[in-house]
């Protein structure tokens, strides 16, 4: 146990060196929007040079990322930018648009950017910041103290967007017909300034849903049943292990967002319990510990351990590996988010239909339901020159013919956070599984409600994946380190 605590202490080392790395990068940045501001090189408010791109590439948790509501997409995307002649109202105007993605998601925004500007003739200039996700958050916390924000960029939701002080940076979009009615409300609820009524964004990209990720032909071969409960999954779990030579669960601990999945996607049950639970514990009204459902997302953990059903190297493997071992079946099951299917896409393509979707399961059979992680927004700058065509952007990409455009580069491994669009017919049914129960049965994660989350959850949650910690050490842990984080962002009450 003593290591562990050295390992811990490494990792708050390390987190420290972490602050160090942004506070330069912060430092960094003021020193260029200086000199930019220096120069009086006559650009408009607002504008600004691009940014140098760190070469260091994103992680599976870039794409990260609750239901979809029912009603159809209103409006006529023509109208998006263009006069009521129907030609083009944006001639001339270039639009300063800001984000951090490296991946297909880059390239279906470029798609989107290319669609736009031939319906209005509104030019797109894209600003690649730093993958880096501090880095990123220290350089535009910088440029928005100094008045310096692009027109329109991408933002992390909850405690990063609230980080951005939205009510003095952003844009507010709550005038806007086309928000309420195509938005997901859920994702609406998320960006709405709950004192104002301000609507800060609209989701840029697909959301991820979570839940358990399986091998179709295994169950077959099996006659397994999808469980509907955790007693029944860990019956599945048993005759696997009995009766083959296949892992039961395939356990991904070596990236932060693995060993977060299974916890993090239990607060559907949490918050089916105990509605308000995020906000009470922001008030210190209640622990954690008290909450049955919360604590059985770290026995879960500790079962999959304790009954010998994970592989023995879970520190060790990667979402590649893990993804081959789904695929070809020598694992059965992955607790995952829906974006693993684009690695099994990549490692193994013959393989994406044999993988099936069903829910974390949890006490009760008739109360099931799934975890979401929330795209980031688009937002607009409060000081930008360019409102209306910034409007006329956002407006555009969540319209059908936007979401077309996204998908004619990358085939989208979530829901879009979007009333009325339809997944294409390129996605998988395992994701297609996962947005039949994000549009009946979800919540998004307990971050997006409460700011409180301490710099160690992943490395608490490996040790009790590993059985260095029982779940009644490891909520101590999580408690203390959460008090510590409170404290640090001077949360009343902690």
């Amino acid at each position: 146990m003593r290591n562990w605590k050295k390992h811990l202490r490494k990792k708050q080392r390390g987190n420290e060196e972490k602050m160090k790395r942004r506070m330069i990068a912060a430092i960094m940045a003021a020193v260029l929007t200086g000199s930019l501001m220096a120069c009086g090189s006559g650009a408009e408010s607002g504008k600004t040079e691009p940014v140098a791109e760190s070469s260091e590439e994103g992680s599976e948790g870039q794409s990260r990322q609750e239901e979809t509501a029912e009603g159809e997409m209103t409006g006529e995307t023509a109208d998006a930018g263009e006069g009521a002649d129907g030609g083009s109202s944006l001639e001339g105007v270039t639009l300063q648009v800001a984000h951090n993605l490296t991946d297909s998601n880059a390239d279906s925004f470029e798609e989107q950017f290319r669609v736009f500007e031939e319906k209005t003739g509104c030019k797109v200039e894209v600003e690649r910041l730093s993958s880096d996700a501090d880095e990123m958050e220290s350089v535009l916390l910088v440029r928005a103290a100094t008045g310096n924000l692009p027109d329109v960029w991408v933002n992390s939701v909850g405690a990063k967007l609230e980080a951005m002080s939205p009510k003095e940076n952003c844009y507010d979009l709550s005038g806007e017909a086309w928000v309420a009615e195509r938005i997901n409300k859920d994702y609406l609820s998320i960006v709405t300034d709950v004192d104002n009524g301000m609507v800060y964004g609209v989701p840029s990209m697909p959301s991820n849903v979570a839940g358990v990720f399986y091998n179709k032909k295994v169950y077959e071969e099996l006659n397994l049943p999808i469980p509907a409960t955790w007693e029944e999954f860990l019956e599945n779990c048993q005759t696997i292990k009995d009766n083959t030579d296949k892992t039961p669960v395939m356990s991904q601990y070596s990236n932060p967002s693995g060993c977060q999945i299974l916890f993090l996607s239990q607060y559907y049950y949490v918050r089916e319990d105990e509605p308000d639970f995020a906000q009470k514990y922001t008030d210190r009204e209640i622990e954690l510990h008290e909450s049955d459902a919360y604590m059985r997302g770290l026995t879960k953990m500790y079962d999959i351990w304790e009954k010998g059903y994970q592989n023995d190297n879970p520190l060790e493997i990667s979402w590649e590996d893990a993804a081959q071992a789904i695929a070809e079946g020598s694992s059965v099951h992955i607790f995952c988010r829906t974006n693993i299917m684009s690695t099994v896409a990549t490692v193994a393509p013959d393989a994406v239909e044999e993988i099936g979707f069903f829910p974390l399961p949890d006490e009760n059979a008739s109360a099931q339901g799934v975890g979401t992680w929330m795209p980031a927004a688009w937002c607009i700058s409060k000081n930008s020159n360019n409102t209306e065509a910034a409007v006329a952007l956002l407006e555009f990409l969540t319209t059908n013919e936007g979401v077309d455009a996204y998908c004619a580069k990358t085939t989208p491994t979530g829901a879009f956070m979007l009333n009325g669009v339809e997944l294409p017919d390129t996605v998988s049914s395992a994701v297609k599984e996962a947005q039949d129960w994000a549009s009946k049965a979800s919540t998004p994660v307990m971050e997006y409600y409460c700011n409180i989350k301490g710099s160690n959850m992943a490395t608490i949650l490996s040790m009790v994946g590993t059985g260095q910690y029982t779940p009644e050490e490891a909520i101590a842990e999580i408690e203390a380190d959460n008090a510590i984080d409170a404290q640090q962002k001077e949360i009343a009450g902690w």
